[in-house]
């Protein structure tokens, strides 16, 4: 290696060696406008990318050095020394960075964006545009593995505890860059190259930058930054150094294309009912399936951008995880396509609002909802069908970035095509149905900052047209649905205490009987008998509602805490486009923490948190009340133990008998414990236990293990092993109409005991040949059984109480599986019948991805998907399979493998083009 000019440390302090210790920064002293500085230098030479930053232009930019560690030692300098130049020409910024080093390094190669974590590294992020709230992240380690993400928000990276340190945001985007990294005996040391085309910033002349490093080194857990803030005050941009020096830049190339072509073949195995005589029409089993399409990315000023894409690729190549969902509420999958995901945090709305029982707040954008499966369906007399598993997304379009007046603005509009099925029936009849119309997706998002980012506040529109004439969907899907609203948030105190606040309406339109399925729908339940609040009006055309929230947070400090509240009124309606669980809500959140991050004699740091909650519907209805308190313990060597334990008294339930009269819940108790080793060690292993009790006679135990192991720099294998054996006391199975069930409003509500058993195996191998070629597999073999027990209708109104009709009636099983019930035993009362509700579930889903980077910008990927599925239902005891629910390790897992495989083979290749 050339050898490096001498820095100004040079012959003061020996390599490796601690510097004296710099005071801490309190809280009460921070000024941003006192913030450190870095200057960045202007150069005409060329810059080579090559990790020996040996060009003169090294020697005369101004060394960093000054990097102080947040952990383990809080305040102390770091135990390496660290420095940092940076220079700059017309078209990119270039960072060069030496960390020495007298220990062994810790390497770990893995594909691009791979977590940090497991591995030294080192990640520059600019704030380019200096609005102290987006970050552009750009880290790098020792084997040349390298990972981009942006943030936004304001409020990222820390605050009031130990993670963080202003790492994180949104891996997707994928700027184009280039990096160098060498390893020599005094450390190791890395070159970049960041193009001004791949950043937003502002047409000013001079230009000032916002600027943060970190350094991790993994052996001794210790992370060092410039500039340094401490770890209980709140981070994130607004706490960045002042980088100068930069004037005169310019965007450089607007526009970049991405070309791909596609090639699917599709190996299934096809059923056919026996009493059909003819072969599917429509689908050999053996099915080949070719695409293109491109991506179009273009620069309209050097902060504003616009994403298009013509007939776009939106197939995952990470599968879902399998769910069994016995609920009435939709399971919530993350969206993995780039194409969406990319910037979406513009798109964010609302900056807090309690959680509840619900779970998260309504999101007005769940853009999973675009490109969703069609809605539609084939006549019941169909036995063959062809219907795509998607809908047809005929283009998209973006724009985002920020104006020159401090807005930052997000636009998304995309368009899906008619869906048609063909079906052929028993005759041979061929038909076809419409299973999704023409629709236009359109969200419209701006926000601002004042008052050095502590003030912002903004708007959000979101709308959804269907062209539904003709398609036979006017009774299933609204024409038009639209919703927006405002939000505020200001953070106050050096951004110790935050208020927020926002409130959004909704308004679904469409044909009475749209309107209809919607106010019956399970997130409202409107025809609940004796909820004198809802009003169910069959003729209705329209639904109106609206959403409130508002929090006070303490953010910063060794004691933090949260108060929310938020209203979500019963007509509120925005899964067209967003996503809810639930309306006719009123929440209260709180959360109360206190941590202590100095090490003792045991403990490295600690905490403990407690949180009441409690909701109403708008009736009245205590619907959930809990009180919780957690701990959590890191010792001296790394290892940690956390537990929970929260109790519920006796609730109102207005969605047990989904849709019937109002019932309650029994007390219940729950609890979890995890225990973590070491994250240093080659292998890393996380235990967790939970489980739930109540007075009822309901319980779970659920156990699960996380288990990381890096056998080698190259291969990481994770598995994943979960075991869950849980009773419900009073699960759902149907309602059927009788007008002498008079405590019940004339409707029986028949429920079961269900004892369930799920075991599953996620299991991860990563194989890095080298940062640009990954191979990733992925299998998860998955069981779950069932066994519904002990038939009984729900009593009356406002109770736990059930009938249990070994009791009370007759019960009568056919040979196929099926139940008759006579409820009162050969009285007045007339019999029903009850589908058998027992299941085995069992499934094997695999997944291999090639990705190689061909080129900059270019990727080849090769993916194999495979699915093995046996699902059995309703067998009796006459039927082949007697013991369907019952829990079998091994003849569920032979019934797996013996199940018939479905295999999906596609190469997918795309072409960076910046002309």
């Amino acid at each position: 290696m050339t050898p490096l000019p001498a820095s100004p440390l040079a012959g003061q302090i020996p390599e490796g060696r601690p510097r004296p210790a710099a005071p801490p920064i309190q809280q009460s002293d921070y000024q941003h406008d006192l913030a450190p500085r870095a200057t960045a230098l202007r150069t005409a030479q060329s810059i080579g990318i090559d990790g020996r930053l040996d060009e003169p232009a090294w020697s005369q930019a101004t060394p960093i050095t000054d990097f102080i560690q947040e952990l383990p030692l809080e305040g102390q300098p770091g135990t390496q020394r660290t420095e940092v130049r940076i220079l700059y020409d017309d078209d990119a910024v270039y960072i060069g960075a030496m960390f020495y080093d007298d220990q062994p390094l810790t390497p770990r190669m893995a594909r691009r964006d791979q977590s940090n974590g497991d591995f030294d590294y080192f990640t520059v992020s600019l704030d380019s545009f200096h609005d102290h709230e987006t970050s552009y992240q750009f880290s790098v380690n020792p084997t040349g593995t390298y990972r981009d993400a942006v943030s936004g928000g304001g409020g990222g990276g820390g605050g009031g505890g130990r993670g963080g340190g202003g790492v994180g945001g949104d891996t997707s985007w994928d700027p184009i860059w280039t990096r160098a990294i060498r390893i020599t005996e005094q450390g190791w040391f890395a070159e970049m190259r960041i193009p001004f085309s791949q950043l937003r910033f502002s047409r000013d002349a001079q230009q000032v930058w916002g600027i943060h490093f970190q350094r991790n080194i993994h052996r001794s857990q210790e992370r060092t930054v410039f500039p340094f803030r401490p770890t209980l005050e709140r981070g994130g941009p607004s706490r960045y150094a002042h980088l100068d020096g930069i004037a005169g830049v310019e965007p450089g190339r607007r526009l970049e294309l991405l070309p791909y072509a596609t090639a699917r073949g599709e190996y299934l195995n096809l059923s056919t009912p026996a009493s059909v005589t003819f072969s599917n029409p429509f689908r050999s089993g053996s099915d080949e399936f070719t695409d293109y399409g491109a991506d179009l990315k273009y620069r309209l000023t050097s902060n504003v951008t616009l994403d298009a894409t013509v007939n776009p690729d939106f197939g995952q190549v990470e599968l879902d995880p399998s769910v069994i969902n016995l609920t009435d509420f939709e399971t919530r999958y993350e969206e993995r396509r780039p194409f969406f995901v990319e910037g979406a945090d513009i798109f964010n709305f609302s900056e807090g609002g309690p959680m509840g029982s619900t779970g998260r707040p309504p999101q007005l954008l769940y853009s999973r909802r675009i490109g969703r499966a069609p809605q539609g369906a084939v006549p019941s007399s169909a036995v063959f069908s062809e219907m795509d598993a998607t809908t047809t997304i005929l283009g998209a379009a973006k724009v985002t970035g920020r104006t020159r007046g401090g807005w930052s603005l997000g636009f998304l509009e995309a368009v899906t095509g008619e869906e048609s099925a063909r079906y052929v029936d028993a005759s041979q009849a061929v038909g076809k149905a419409t299973v999704e119309p023409l629709s236009n997706y359109l969200v419209g998002r701006v926000r601002r900052q004042i008052n050095g980012g502590n003030t912002r506040f903004g708007a959000i529109s979101a709308a959804v047209n269907r062209s539904l004439s003709g398609t036979g969907l006017d009774a299933r899907l609204h024409s038009a649905a639209y919703s927006g609203g405002f939000d505020f948030t200001h953070e106050w105190s050096n951004r110790t205490y935050r208020f927020s606040t926002a409130f959004t309406a909704s308004h679904v339109v469409g044909d009475s009987a749209a309107i209809l399925r919607t106010q019956r729908s399970s997130t409202r339940y409107y025809q609940r008998p004796g909820a004198w609040h809802l009003d169910l009006d069959s003729s209705a055309r329209s639904l109106d509602g609206y959403y409130f929230m508002f929090d006070f947070v303490k953010q910063a400090g060794a004691f933090t805490m949260k108060t929310a509240m938020s209203f979500s009124s019963p007509g509120y309606e925005v899964n067209d486009l967003g996503f809810q669980s639930a309306s006719d809500r009123i929440m209260f959140d709180t959360n109360f923490q206190y941590q202590q991050i100095t090490p003792g004699r045991i403990l490295r740091n600690w905490s403990v948190r407690g949180s009441p909650d409690f909701t109403l519907n708008y009736a009245g209805d205590r619907v959930h009340r809990e009180m919780n308190g957690n701990i959590n313990l890191t010792f001296l060597n790394y290892w940690g133990v956390g537990a929970r334990l929260a109790y519920n008294p006796r609730n109102d339930d207005d969605r047990l008998t989904r849709g019937g009269p109002i019932a309650t819940t029994p007390q219940r108790w729950s609890g979890t414990a995890n225990l973590n080793s070491d994250s240093r060690r080659a292998v890393v292993a996380r235990l967790n236990y939970d489980w739930s009790s109540d007075e009822a006679g309901g319980w779970h135990h659920d156990v699960g293990l996380n288990l990381t192991a890096n056998p080698s720099e190259r291969v990481t294998v994770r598995f994943g092993p979960g075991f869950r054996r849980q009773v419900n006391s009073a699960q759902y199975v149907t309602a059927v109409n009788d007008a002498l069930a008079a405590n019940t409003y004339g409707r029986r509500y028949i429920f079961a005991e269900l004892d369930q058993t799920t075991l599953s195996l996620e299991t991860r191998l990563d194989v890095t040949l080298t940062p640009g070629i990954s191979l990733q597999l992925y299998a998860e073999p998955f069981i779950s059984t069932g066994d519904y027990e002990g038939l009984k209708e729900f009593a009356r109104r406002r109770a736990f109480e059930f009938l249990d009709y070994a009791d009370v009636g007759t019960l009568t099983q056919g040979t196929s599986g099926n139940y008759t019930v006579d409820p009162d035993g050969g009285g007045a009362a007339p019999s029903f019948s009850v589908t058998n509700r027992d299941f085995s579930y069992r499934s094997l889903l695999g997944n291999a991805v090639l990705r190689w980077e061909w080129r900059q910008g270019s990727t080849l990927y090769l993916v194999w998907q495979q699915r093995r599925i046996d699902s059995v239902t309703n067998r009796g005891p006459s039927g082949t399979d007697p013991w369907v629910g019952g829990f079998d390790v091994g003849r569920d897992f032979a019934d797996m493998f013996g199940a018939k495989a479905d295999n999906i083979f596609a190469i997918k290749v795309n072409y960076w083009l910046n002309p």
